[in-house]
């Protein structure tokens, strides 16, 4: 296999965490087919005209993952509290030759229009098909870029289109996230400024802090003090 990055061993691994832990049904992707690296998908232009002022952020080309198929669907087994979870990180060939955004709204403004064709999702739910995505804003002149989330739920408003919300986090801190949910359902909402007090977020809350009260036992080696404030802060 090729040299992996630092990170690209630390994704290979939390892969495999999920691939062989006894307390998880997972079918899982691979780690190895690695594609070129992100610095050679560059210029942004060569890709789409309109983002000759795109600029990425400064670390993401160091953070970027080669892994062609990189993702996996679970769910806990082993009596544990029943929890789920999904992702496939896109390469990023993949994102930047996907030729339109979402699909807009019949009553969409021109603001949404333009929003929606400026996203580029890379973490997607395929083999659940649960609905739920990540994107990248490729917009000019931003810095860093920003991070939406699309979930079927009623979320988010205007100015922009509902189901979508924006992430408090950037690209390279967002593959850190995952490294710790491991795609648990609903795990985006924890890096918005989306309260989750309400009645309608019952099952997303529940997703949390099944994820809080097993993830600890599975995967030891980790923290998840962070992960615990940020849910507290938003019931």
């Amino acid at each position: 296999m090729t040299d992996l990055t630092d990170n690209e061993r630390r994704h290979a691994a939390a892969l495999a965490a999920i691939r062989e832990s006894p307390y998880l049904n997972a079918r899982c992707g691979s780690t190895a087919e690695i594609a070129e690296p992100l610095e050679d998908l560059l210029p942004l232009y060569e890709h789409n005209e309109d983002w000759d002022e795109v600029q990425l952020d400064e670390g993401m080309p160091s953070c970027a993952l080669r892994f062609t198929d990189l993702g996996a669907q679970w769910v806990t087994t082993g009596g544990l509290p029943e929890l789920y979870g999904e992702y496939r990180l896109l390469h990023f060939y993949d994102v930047f030759e996907q030729e339109d955004g979402p699909a807009s709204m019949p009553d969409a403004t021109d603001f949404q229009r333009q929003f929606l064709s400026e996203l580029r999702s890379f973490d997607t739910t395929p083999r659940s098909g649960a609905g739920m995505m990540s994107f990248i804003r490729m917009q000019s002149n931003t810095s860093p870029l920003e991070i939406w989330y699309q979930d079927i739920a009623d979320i988010g408003g205007d100015p922009y289109p509902s189901g979508f919300l924006k992430m408090d986090i950037t690209y390279c801190r967002y593959l850190d996230a995952l490294l710790l949910t491991k795609g648990t359902y609903g795990w985006q909402y924890l890096y918005t400024d989306m309260s989750l007090g309400g009645s309608g977020h019952r099952s997303t809350v529940g997703y949390l802090q099944r994820m809080l009260q097993v993830f600890p036992e599975i995967f030891p080696q980790h923290d998840y003090r962070e992960l615990r404030e940020r849910l507290e802060a938003r019931l």
